[in-house]
């Protein structure tokens, strides 16, 4: 490998490191209390966390429903064939870095609607989604609305996308705690047929 393309995998790296840390810093620990608070309620009264994202997103979104189950909490990701009834007992997280992608706000509004619970992790806390959600979680990131302007190592959206996985990971490491779940516990719950 030429030191050019090793200095810049390493670069990318380490931007992204510090991307993490600096959201670590940054993210509301109020606000995250309050999901906590909400998903455990929501848990305690067997109910279900509804998780959706388009794109990449969706596959940061889809960690955190499988890793909820994992905890033995009520998860899906919506638009999957066995995506079940969302009540106004339920809650929802969205994961848009614009809060505007147009699926994203359609699902939105519908859970409006029924009167559910809405979250969202976001780059831009005053979309649309932002603004009727019940709790809106400022990830700072590169987003795609500001993709083409903002430089950085890491491609177009990644910098938001990993800082949201590594809230949601860490929110479930909090989860684990509270909920006195220990690794044998996820190991029972994780498949077998893969």
């Amino acid at each position: 490998m030429s030191k050019e393309i090793n200095k810049r995998f390493n670069d990318t790296m380490t931007e992204i490191a510090k991307q993490i840390e600096k959201i670590s810093i940054l993210v509301d620990k109020v606000i995250i209390l309050d999901l906590i608070t909400l998903i455990l309620d929501i848990h305690k009264n067997d109910n279900r966390i509804f998780v959706y994202g388009a794109g990449r997103s969706g596959f940061i979104g889809r960690c955190f429903a499988q890793r909820l189950m994992h905890l033995g909490i009520k998860s899906c990701f919506i638009s999957d064939a066995v995506t079940p009834q969302y009540t106004e007992e339920d809650l929802l997280i969205i994961i848009s870095g614009s809060g505007e992608t147009t699926s994203s706000i359609a699902i939105a509004l519908k859970s409006n609607k029924i009167r559910g619970k809405l979250a969202l992790f976001t780059a831009n806390p005053n979309s649309i989604i932002g603004k009727i959600s019940n709790i809106t979680i400022e990830i700072k990131g590169k987003s795609k609305d500001v993709a083409m302007s903002e430089k950085s190592l890491a491609p177009y959206t990644s910098l938001f996308d990993i800082s949201t996985l590594s809230v949601l990971d860490s929110i479930c490491g909090t989860l684990m705690f509270q909920l006195e779940i220990t690794e044998a516990d996820i190991d029972k719950r994780h498949a077998t047929l893969e």
